[in-house]
């Protein structure tokens, strides 16, 4: 009885790893490179991470470069290095939709990565 409880245990970790594997093969991983601004903040552009799960119907950009604009001597700080950031999801249409409005270019270049890679940057996000 012992071994049988093992046998089921070790066939049924086998069959969620790769059901995991099959769910992750369906994941496209990019990165999305948006040209500058007019404003001093945009002048450099940003890089995202874009991340399109097909299983689950999402697509997900990821920004670490957020920040408001009412932080006292908000330029100032943002020369200086010293603004305070944050990190953000958006539905990828709810972000292009300000690079439209400014004009702004956005490429992606999708990332040629296996499952363990594509599970690995999933994690850090």
């Amino acid at each position: 009885m012992k071994h049988l409880i093992i046998i089921i245990a070790a066939l049924l970790f086998c069959s969620v790893k790769t059901i995991a594997q099959k769910d992750i093969a369906h994941t496209r991983i990019s990165i999305l490179t948006c040209g500058p601004g007019e404003d001093l903040y945009s002048l450099f552009g940003h890089t995202a991470i874009r991340i399109i799960d097909s299983t689950n119907h999402t697509d997900t950009v990821y920004n670490w470069g957020g920040f408001t604009f009412d932080q006292p001597n908000f330029y100032l700080k943002f020369l200086r290095g010293k603004l305070l950031y944050y990190s953000s999801a958006d539905y990828f249409p709810d972000f292009m939709y300000e690079y439209v409005i400014e004009h702004r270019s956005v490429y992606e270049q999708v990332l040629d990565i296996d499952s363990p890679a594509k599970k690995r940057v999933i994690d850090a996000v």
